[in-house]
């Protein structure tokens, strides 16, 4: 039987280097420190919904909010009885609804009235209602700003 000590020599210095590479590449492996990623803001749209308000009625507008961050509704326009005082809200539907959200509303708006908060993720409405003040029929425009 023969012994080949060439070969078994070969093989020592191989896993040898291997070994060595390895600890070196351990060593050599970067920086461990990691910079803080950055949070995103978010993407904001801008939402226009018109229509007409009968006196003594109500109307809504549902929209979708995907991330949190802040919403904006403004009463833009409401002809031709732009002085009167309306109620303006924001809810979340429920059916033919608009349930406002306890804080989220106005019952002195008038044209150019914000309503402005910080808003989660979810399905909402913006209502707009009359207070028995409308004359008859109004012309309003709505805009709302949210994530």
């Amino acid at each position: 039987m023969r012994i080949d000590t060439g070969h078994r020599a070969r093989t020592s210095l191989l896993w040898g280097a291997v070994a060595i590479a390895l600890v070196l590449t351990g060593a050599c492996g970067g920086s461990s420190t990691t910079s803080p990623t950055p949070t995103p803001s978010p993407t904001y749209v801008t939402e226009t919904f018109s229509g007409t308000i009968q006196a003594g009625t109500a109307v809504f507008h549902p929209f979708t909010v995907t991330t949190q961050g802040t919403l904006t509704a403004t009463l833009t326009t409401l002809s031709p009885q732009s002085g009167i005082t309306v109620g303006f809200g924001i809810g979340q539907p429920s059916g033919t609804t608009c349930p406002l959200l306890t804080g989220a509303y106005l019952e002195t708006a008038k044209v150019g009235s914000v309503l402005q908060g910080t808003i989660g993720v979810g399905s909402y409405c913006v209502e707009l209602y009359d207070l028995g003040n409308a004359q008859g029929p109004n012309d309003y425009v709505i805009t709302v700003t949210h994530p």
